[in-house]
């Protein structure tokens, strides 16, 4: 009995504790982690979405100004065409405008002449009456010669006067005549397509009111 007793005291005594039990796993701490994971993302997600939105619009605001600078700039260009076949127009229009002008000298003449002739012609003076008709047949080749390159003779005997188209070198009061309006042409005028080449000389009806 005391042997035993004896024994006892010489082995030490060890404490035994309770088993500590691992902490259980917060269930409502891992969902609101992983939740505000999941909501981390959807703002990333929402954030990228609105970059892509903005720079769509940004892209189609820039296609809509080069639509509308391609638009403008057909429009331009349509134009410039059109200027420059004009001008080409025009310029092939009034290229003759200077040799035009200097033949019209002698249309003056061949008018004059003609005009000097006492009418009618005696049948018998054969020589006058084909001098006559050379003559005029010599001015109506010359106009539709000229009439081919867009030389047009004009005479506004009855015409309102047109300071554009006619040149005044006199005014009359004529009766039974509208004043301003042309009542005498002393030498006709010419047009070369829409301008014109040289005024008519002409007489105007006075207002005597």
């Amino acid at each position: 009995m005391l042997a035993r007793t004896a024994l006892r005291s010489l082995v030490p005594r060890v404490a035994l504790r309770p088993a500590v039990a691992a902490p259980a796993v917060n269930a409502s701490r891992w969902y609101a982690d992983k939740a505000e994971g999941v909501k981390e993302t959807v703002d990333k997600v929402e954030h990228t979405a609105e970059d892509v939105v903005k720079k769509v619009q940004e892209l189609e605001a820039q296609v809509k100004e080069l639509k509308s600078q391609l638009t403008y700039g057909k429009a331009d260009f349509i134009n410039l065409q059109r200027r420059t076949e004009q001008e080409k127009a025009s310029t092939k229009d009034f290229a003759i405008q200077g040799f035009a002008s200097d033949l019209l000298a002698t249309v003056d003449i061949l008018t004059t002449a003609l005009k000097h002739v006492s009418q009618p012609i005696p049948q018998e003076n054969k020589d006058l009456v084909a001098l006559f008709s050379g003559v005029e047949m010599t001015k109506q080749e010359l106009l539709k010669t000229l009439a081919k390159h867009g030389v047009t003779q004009f005479d506004p005997v009855g015409e309102k006067f047109d300071p554009n188209k006619h040149e005044a070198l006199f005014q009359a009061p004529i009766p039974g005549k509208e004043p301003g309006t042309v009542h005498e042409t002393q030498k006709t005028g010419f047009m070369i397509k829409t301008r014109t080449l040289r005024p008519a000389q002409v007489g105007v009806v006075q207002d005597t009111s």
